[in-house]
């Protein structure tokens, strides 16, 4: 399947495009949410065809400007509230009653102070589903403390096994803190929507960063439980419990910084793979790479075998003779690489879009294919544009019946959770 691609102004279907509704067409989601962790839950439900409607201050023109929020913003609409002021709260409250989610992640204590919790929220509408993402949980002794990515990452024990093993803890460059919470948050609202399908009632969805994060360290675990002993960094090797050779980065010709194959051998047949695809079949009756222990006792010998054969070639193709030959290996590539791949913009992974001030934006679209539903990406729209309709929409009326939205403020409320 490829993507369909819509713009603001026209709408594109490539080739083999599936037509029609969405997965989540006609689910209405107001999202409070700003920075990454809250609005990488809603883009989930855009791209599955949610109608997200992106709520911003007046005059607030980060989604638009700021590349990193830009990308957060597609598939999404936008409309502009002050919800410091009496009027732009009524309206808020207005269009809650009409959602079937609503979402957000300010920072500590701004919730409250504009008086949108969810006891104020159900009352307008008893079958909301009502989610919360925060830093740190309610109810723990950091529940009020600013919080970002890097932050929990630390705190949740993902950098103390990244990084080399007598360096310093590292923070895993993916934002798994948050943009991996917003998709743990994304299931929940999948699931909540599917039991309200059920029952009829709506619930509250709490979800701290720091547990999310705590939770996909699942595996790391293993070390403490096992050995009594805290995890160790193993920089590119694979972490476990046992030592496994090959497991690491290899470099390839022209040795530059990112010129690397990472090779990981699981198996002993994965092994014998790997030693024709580097014609040494005269090791296959070593003694000291018979087994997966024995290899990991003499892994230095093996490193400097499997060294000697990727230092031949490029880092491409290593990875692809040693897949061809059944052994897990990949070329270490860089952003520009993986933005430019022609492949994964053919099947819609990535997604051209217009961009105000670029021209073009390459947007990372929805990854799962569908074989019945379509994918919506859309660039994002011009922050508050579309009031009006979602005014008409949600709730009959336009904006000059609905009365005033409330005056621009002077400053956004509150720090924001990632």
């Amino acid at each position: 399947m490829t993507a369909t691609v819509t713009t603001s102004t026209k709408q594109h279907h490539a080739d083999g495009a599936i037509e029609g509704p969405g997965a989540l067409e006609g689910v209405r989601v107001l999202d409070l949410t700003h920075q990454v962790a809250g609005p990488s839950a809603t883009l989930a439900l855009a791209f599955m065809g949610a109608d997200v409607v992106k709520v911003v201050p007046p005059g607030d023109r980060s989604s638009f400007t700021n590349l990193p929020f830009y990308l957060n913003s597609v598939s999404k609409r936008s409309i502009a509230l002050d919800l410091k002021s009496d009027e732009g709260r009524e309206t808020l409250l207005r269009l809650a009653a009409e959602a079937d989610v609503m979402i957000e992640n300010f920072g500590p204590g701004v919730i409250e102070r504009l008086g949108l919790t969810y006891d104020v929220v159900r009352e307008v509408n008893p079958a909301i589903i009502y989610a919360q993402i925060k830093g740190f949980a309610p109810g723990s002794a950091q529940e009020r403390f600013p919080c970002f990515d890097p932050i929990v990452q630390a705190y949740a024990g993902a950098s103390s096994v990244t990084g080399e093993p007598d360096g310093l803890p590292q923070k895993p460059g993916p934002d798994v803190g948050d943009t991996g919470t917003g998709m743990v948050m994304a299931i929940g609202l999948l699931a909540a929507l599917f039991q309200r399908q059920q029952t009829g009632k709506g619930q509250h969805l709490q979800l701290a960063m720091s547990d999310q994060v705590a939770t996909f360290m699942r595996l790391h675990f293993a070390w403490p439980m096992s050995k009594g002993i805290d995890t160790p960094r193993f920089g590119n090797v694979a972490p476990f419990l046992e030592p496994v050779a090959p497991s690491g980065l290899f470099h390839c010709d022209p040795f530059g910084p990112n010129d690397y194959v990472h090779i990981h051998v699981g198996n002993d047949k994965q092994w014998r793979g790997l030693l024709t695809a580097m014609e040494r079949e005269d090791l296959l009756d070593d003694p000291r790479f018979v087994s997966q222990t024995t290899r990991g006792e003499h892994k230095a010998e093996v490193d400097d075998i499997v060294a000697a054969w990727a230092g031949k070639r490029s880092k491409i193709d290593a990875m692809m003779v040693l897949g061809a030959a059944g052994v897990p290996a990949g070329a270490v590539r860089t952003t520009t690489e993986v933005l430019e791949d022609e492949d994964l913009r053919e099947r819609g992974i990535f997604v051209p879009v217009p961009h105000p001030e670029l021209g073009e934006a390459v947007i990372p679209a929805w990854p799962i294919k569908m074989s019945g539903t379509p994918i919506r990406v859309e660039a994002p729209r011009e922050p508050g544009s579309d009031l009006d309709e979602v005014l008409a929409e949600w709730l009959g009326t336009d904006r000059a019946a609905a009365g005033p939205v409330g005056a621009e403020p002077n400053a956004r409320e509150g720090a924001l959770h990632g």
